[in-house]
């Protein structure tokens, strides 16, 4: 997987975001991005990381929020 793998987790309900980005983290990816439709998602995805010590940055894209999940 490279740098440029997207989790596209849009349109799903909780706790699948959650799960899908889970999922991406066990893959030991240096950077990816998660993209999520709701707040729901976007605070349980935002706790997930902090809550493993990853670094992100959160961005509003148009109705939908993109973490910008860096290297540990």
């Amino acid at each position: 997987m490279s740098a440029s793998t997207i989790v596209d987790a849009r349109g799903l309900s909780c706790p699948e975001p959650v799960l899908l980005t889970q999922q991406a983290l066990g893959r030991d990816l240096a950077t990816f991005t998660v993209l999520v439709s709701s707040p729901t998602a976007r605070d349980n995805v935002d706790r997930l990381l902090q809550s493993v010590g990853r670094r992100f940055s959160l961005e509003a894209d148009s109705e939908d929020w993109r973490f910008l999940v860096e290297a540990p």
